[in-house]
């Protein structure tokens, strides 16, 4: 099983916002939540730009709607830090 990290891989040539859908689903892989790259990066075009803006309510709420809460938490908790790093 894979643990999400919070210090996930991020790409140091382009910034957040700039990722793409692949960048995201990079990303997502490299924190462990790989199995939700489709429903992000791709049915709902989840970017860097628009990464950057979700918090743990978008996770929870329609469109997308995840229901395991253990995923929710620790998804929004990598976000989070994601936002730190980049802010620094």
């Amino acid at each position: 099983m894979q643990h999400a990290q919070a210090n996930g891989h991020v790409r140091s040539d382009v910034a957040v916002s700039e990722w793409s859908t692949d960048d995201v689903a990079a990303w997502l892989s490299d924190v462990g939540f790989g199995r939700y790259s489709d429903l992000l990066a791709i049915q709902h075009r989840v970017d860097g730009q628009a990464l950057m803006h979700m918090n743990e309510a978008d996770l929870r709420q329609p469109p997308i709607s995840m229901n395991v809460l253990g995923d929710i938490k620790n998804l929004a908790l990598c976000i989070s830090h994601l936002k730190v790093r980049v802010s620094v």
